[in-house]
């Protein structure tokens, strides 16, 4: 798609001078499936400061004294909390993804997110089934652990605010993991959910392999979505990175990561008392390193003070040999801290629509 002028979006917060954020073809994940293929689904990325607002919260105006008294005595009243990043992050009070006539969710066990995470992804779901007759169920993948934290292959998934789901396919042909091609892909509805995506939510990326997004986006244009605004959402602009981006593995399946504008906020506040009442676990987080030539598993643990296994099991790895030139995950513990008050962007709405922010019916607010 080709690269479209700017739209207008709140600057209060950022420079106006950013460059948009890279894709993301040289630090994407590897998912062919053989021992020790890395499943990096969606990691941290790097780029400039994000554009966008703080969002005014339930918990404004209110002291630690008076966050830590409601965690003893009604934590479920706080909601859900995104603690931490996606790929050094903890869940307290998650939310399991529910059975629906919409989905199929592959692995209960590891599908559960932040409320805004499950409520944003059924509101999308059941739009594209109520809006297109006989659509077949999409599978939904993993979320996060019920604690959050690692989630094996993956680095992100966390926080409970990554999802991964299979792409629509035409009739009979759907199923977890199954690689979308031009034969099988159901571009009507993989479009009408993209599109709830970006318009209904508060949806931070999506990943998708671009030979794919191709597809998509010729259809959306080809049935009457403004090109430019289209555009700004496969390619970005010169101040907007894109929302959907390439990532090697990702013909199988669509990663989404959301903003979540309260669980994210809650989390930020509760953190340290969550911390000292031992509510949650300091989060893991991983480093990558590259082997070099006659490096083993032996020398990977002494030099980053972690036990052979959990770097193997970091890795999916069934034996002790390590491949040169390769990229392993080490895990780590402690020194992750709560991460800033979250911005969250103008959601990217077509022309002629109004750009909303954040669900939940929350205004903007300068306020920190």
């Amino acid at each position: 798609m080709a690269t479209p002028s700017e739209t207008s979006r709140d600057t209060s917060s950022a420079s106006a001078n950013a460059s948009p954020r890279p894709r993301t073809d040289d630090i994407a994940e590897d998912e062919s499936g053989t021992e020790g293929d890395e499943i990096d689904d969606g990691a941290e990325m790097p780029g400039p400061p994000i554009q966008g607002q703080v969002v005014k919260h339930p918990l404004d105006g209110w002291s630690k004294g008076q966050i830590e008294a409601e965690l003893v005595m009604n934590p479920a009243a706080l909601g859900s909390m995104s603690i931490g990043s996606t790929n050094a992050g903890a869940l307290y009070n998650s939310v399991q993804m529910p059975a629906g006539d919409a989905w199929e969710v592959v692995d209960s066990d590891h599908a559960w997110g932040t409320r805004e995470t499950i409520d944003y992804l059924s509101l999308c779901l059941r739009k594209v089934a109520e809006q297109m007759v006989d659509t077949p169920k999409i599978f939904i993948g993993h979320i996060s652990g019920r604690q959050g934290g690692h989630l094996s292959p993956h680095v992100s998934h966390q926080a409970g605010r990554d999802v991964d789901l299979s792409y629509y396919y035409t009739a009979g042909q759907g199923r977890w993991y199954l690689r979308a091609n031009a034969i099988n892909l159901d571009r009507e509805r993989t479009w009408g959910f993209l599109k709830s995506l970006v318009t209904d939510t508060d949806v931070e990326l999506i990943l998708m392999d671009r030979s794919i997004q191709r597809d998509v986006g010729q259809y959306a244009v080809d049935h009457g979505e403004d090109r430019d605004w289209v555009d700004q959402i496969f390619d970005g602009t010169a101040t907007l990175p894109p929302l959907v981006r390439h990532a090697k593995g990702h013909a199988t399946h669509i990663h989404v990561r959301f903003y979540n504008p309260i669980a994210q906020e809650t989390g930020r506040r509760a953190y340290d008392i969550l911390l000292k009442r031992r509510l949650i676990q300091p989060p893991s987080y991983f480093v990558r390193h590259k082997v070099k030539e006659g490096e083993t598993l032996g020398h990977l643990a002494r030099k980053y003070r972690v036990p052979a296994k959990a770097i193997q099991q970091a890795n999916g790895l069934t034996s002790s040999l390590l491949r040169a030139s390769r990229d392993y995950k080490i895990p780590q513990r402690g020194g992750v801290k709560a991460c800033p008050r979250a911005l969250i962007p103008l959601r990217r709405t077509p022309p002629g629509q109004t750009a909303g922010i954040a669900g939940w019916g929350h205004q903007a607010n300068q306020g920190t």
